[in-house]
């Protein structure tokens, strides 16, 4: 009997924890192979493979992905969510600002409007703080790929190369909304006599909001080529399985001090956040 054919399967290249098992080899995906692959998960053009369906599994900024497939863009999430982390860190203002409804009227900037940091921010504020954000006044980077269904958004775009915390400590912006992967900008904005952080409590917030909603903020998901969804409709089951079976190796790697982070005492910090805050990674509908 001739042996079945394996199904190659683009995937994008992914640094997650959680997800490095998988890449690792250890996870079994019977009659697939991973192609590991350089994407990226953000939508500041018009993307044809992905709209068109032409790739395998993506990591994909959440902002997006409603946008997208109302679009018509060829793809079908994965309730798989490799990256979470907190949005209320990324509010950065102007000293005289107080609290989150001195924002109304304000000039506030962010790399893109669609952005999962931007989305989920202003949810917050909205739904948790009390704040009218269509009186905010957003100063944007990058433009939309996608239509603004909200349709009274005040937004203004800005040069793309000056980076948006000149901006404020400049005092051309209120306050900054936006994702920051930058050790030194982040020592920057802190120690900035003019700039300070909109929640300094930011990590009781989100504990609260955890333990009363559920919520800490997806950021990224993965979507799957709705073409390979529907010739190899098992495709998605298998997949969403090796995701649970990766992070279930994380974990275990954690437990076992084998996890590659230089924390101290990560064992013991991992479960000591597991019982206050549960699995923040978690996966699922």
């Amino acid at each position: 009997m001739q042996a079945r054919a394996h199904l190659s399967l683009p995937i994008s290249k992914m640094r997650y924890d959680i997800t490095l098992p998988l890449f690792e080899g250890r996870v079994e995906l019977d009659g697939i192979d991973l192609v590991p692959t350089a994407t990226s998960p953000m939508v500041f053009e018009d993307m044809p493979d992905v709209r068109q369906g032409n790739f395998g599994v993506l990591d994909f900024n959440m902002g997006y992905l409603l946008s997208a497939i109302h679009a018509g863009w060829e793809m079908v999430a994965l309730p798989v969510f490799p990256k979470r982390k907190s949005v209320l860190q990324y509010f950065f203002v102007a000293a005289d600002i107080k609290t989150p409804k001195d924002l109304e009227g304000r000039r506030v900037g962010t790399r893109q409007y669609g952005t999962g940091v931007a989305v989920w921010g202003r949810g917050f504020l909205k739904e948790h703080y009390g704040v009218d954000v269509k009186k905010l006044n957003w100063a944007v980077q990058v433009a939309e790929v996608f239509p603004n269904y909200g349709g009274t958004a005040n937004i203004e775009m800005v040069d793309a190369d000056r980076p948006l915390a000149d901006m404020l400590m400049a005092g051309e912006i209120d306050a900054m909304i936006t994702d920051i992967s930058d050790g030194a900008l982040f020592d920057r904005l802190e120690s900035s006599a003019g700039v300070k952080r909109l929640f300094p409590n930011f990590r009781d917030e989100d504990l609260k909001m955890q333990r009363d909603s559920g919520i800490f903020p997806v950021m990224h998901l993965m979507v799957l080529s709705k073409k390979l969804d529907q010739d190899h409709p098992e495709l998605a089951g298998k997949l969403y399985t090796a995701f649970e079976d990766a992070k279930a190796l994380a974990y275990q790697d954690i437990r076992n001090d084998r996890g590659g982070l230089p924390l101290t005492h990560t064992r013991e910090n991992f479960d000591a956040q597991m019982a206050e805050w549960g699995d923040v990674m978690a996966n699922g509908i």
